[in-house]
């Protein structure tokens, strides 16, 4: 079976790829028995390939080769790592482009076979406490089919099969493995994922239709209400970003390893995605925060979780929180996005100080951090604050923006002095603005405000945006732009800004919110 992987041909194979995670999503969660049956595994193998498949959209020069290419997968599913399934797939995606040619030739039977023996190995060192009967012993057997398949000399296709044939009997014999997957009934989930990206990779070597079916539904989310873990298991998975330096990474995967379980730390150059499950959420973060620079946290209650933006999750645990969030905030949207973080939201242009200070007493903690969320809003924010019984604490956020990147560094399991300085430190990453009609201005037709001053102006809207955006991004570089559409923007102008601003910031990930703010068409953040 002739054939080699090119670039354009591992582009598509991504694209394919969340293609199929989408079809086997609901499966894939069914079997999310081990290590904790929380049933998430498929939509974290989803929202990871998903950034891929974003990261990859950016890349406007299909010619671009397996450095490009390769470089966008690997920091795309760092980036975008969702859960344990997430963080071991991005170490797997990283690995195969690393061991993809640099000296523009395709990838062929050696190279795909050394790329699986590098994804097996990576992913087996990433994880702490390594299990037979996983997706790591999937991905071992695979990729020592696939080394002897190259050693026949066989062509690429009969490589990617031999794994694939090699993975689907290990990922059988895993409920032989593990207790937990026997009493259930079921295969290993992250197993059955992996699978599904060698077939995908398979299929798209020869241009032919995925065909890895989809199996029997296991037990998880077949019944109403949530399952929370046993007794035994640990109550919440903790995940952020970390950059410090590969020495402080091990020496961090040691120290949580005393802590928790389910430990995967993985990445290099600089920056780690780190996944634990603990009982002990605020000691992981303050122990993160003492080895680098921690970014894009997220506590997860094992026990009880919410959809919140961007398809995370988030754990709001009334009676165990130690501090709350309220936050101000105008549209349906924007409402939502507060809310799914962990707030108690006051709505309103103008909220009075009385409202505010009863949301504050409402809130289910003794603890309070209040986003403002507009320059205007501060002192209401600050006396209603005063007019509380409870320890409370204004963060200066100044716009939704902002609030926005400071609700997401919230965690209701934290103290309201290590919320505060977290919440603070993502303020002073986030710089924001906002987009208006500027009506029968000699100015222009759109007007680029920061903190209510004009700094730009321009006749279309896509020029406006793009011209904030430069205004907003940091000298040392931003990484992300954040889009939060107004109930007022034209369904035409929203379209021209996100395919202007892709083009014009290819290096940027942009995300986009419906807010549905009234006043401003569009606010802008860039962090």
């Amino acid at each position: 079976m002739p054939g080699a992987l090119d670039p354009p041909k591992l582009r598509r194979a991504m694209e394919v790829y969340a293609q199929e995670l989408r079809r086997h999503r609901l499966e894939l969660n069914s079997l999310n028995v081990y290590p904790v049956p929380d049933g998430d595994t498929g939509n974290n193998l989803l929202l990871t390939q998903e950034a891929v498949v974003e990261a990859l959209g950016r890349i406007t020069d299909y010619r671009a080769g397996f450095d490009v290419v390769g470089g966008a997968i690997s920091r795309a599913s760092l980036m975008g790592a969702r859960g344990n399934s997430g963080v071991i797939l991005s170490q797997v995606l990283r690995a195969i482009c690393e061991r993809m040619p640099t000296d523009g030739r395709a990838a062929g039977p050696s190279e795909i076979a050394s790329a699986l023996l590098h994804a097996a190995d990576e992913a087996h060192r990433a994880v702490a406490k390594p299990m037979d009967g996983t997706v790591l012993s999937v991905l071992r057997e695979a990729a020592d089919a696939a080394e002897a398949s190259a050693g026949r000399g066989e062509e690429t296709a009969a490589v990617l099969e031999a794994a694939l044939r090699a993975g689907r009997a290990e990922l059988a014999r895993t409920m032989e493995v593990l207790p937990q997957l026997l009493a259930a009934g079921v295969v290993d989930a992250g197993g059955k994922g992996i699978l599904v990206l060698l077939d995908v990779l398979k299929a798209t070597l020869l241009d032919q239709a995925p065909s890895e079916p989809i199996g029997p539904l296991g037990p998880i989310g077949q019944q109403e209400g949530v399952r929370a873990p046993q007794a035994s298991m640990p109550a919440f998975e903790v995940q952020f970003l970390l950059e410090a330096t590969e020495d402080v990474a091990l020496s961090l995967r040691r120290t949580l390893g005393e802590i928790g379980d389910s430990l995967v730390v993985v990445g290099g150059g600089g920056l780690f995605n780190v996944h634990v499950h603990t009982n002990e959420p605020d000691l992981v973060v303050e122990i993160g925060g003492r080895a680098g620079r921690t970014r894009e946290l997220r506590v997860l209650s094992l026990a009880e979780g919410v959809d919140c933006i961007g398809g995370q999750a988030r754990a709001v645990q009334v009676a165990e929180q130690a501090s709350a969030m309220v936050a101000l905030a105008e549209g349906d949207g924007l409402v939502r996005i507060f809310a799914s973080l962990g707030a108690v939201v006051v709505t309103g242009t103008d909220p009075s100080v009385p409202d505010l200070a009863s949301a504050i007493d409402s809130a289910p903690a003794g603890a309070v951090a209040v986003l403002p969320n507009h320059p205007s809003l501060a002192t209401t924010a600050e006396l209603a604050a005063a007019a509380s019984s409870k320890d409370t604490i204004v963060v200066g956020s100044r716009s939704m923006p902002a609030g926005i990147a400071a609700a997401a560094a919230f965690n209701p399991n934290s103290s309201l002095p290590v919320n505060a300085a977290a919440m603070e430190a993502a303020l002073r990453l986030c710089r924001s603005g906002e987009l208006i009609r500027a009506g029968e201005a000699d100015a222009g037709d759109w007007l680029g405000l920061v903190e209510g001053e004009p700094v730009s102006s321009a006749t279309t809207v896509t020029e406006a945006a793009a011209q904030l955006v430069q205004r907003l991004e940091p000298t040392e570089g931003g990484e992300l732009v954040t889009l939060v559409v107004g109930k007022d923007a034209l369904p035409d102008d929203r379209e021209k800004v996100r395919v202007d601003l892709r083009r014009r910031f290819p290096s940027l990930r942009l995300e986009i919110v419906d807010g549905g703010q009234p006043k401003s068409p569009f606010l802008i953040g860039v962090e």
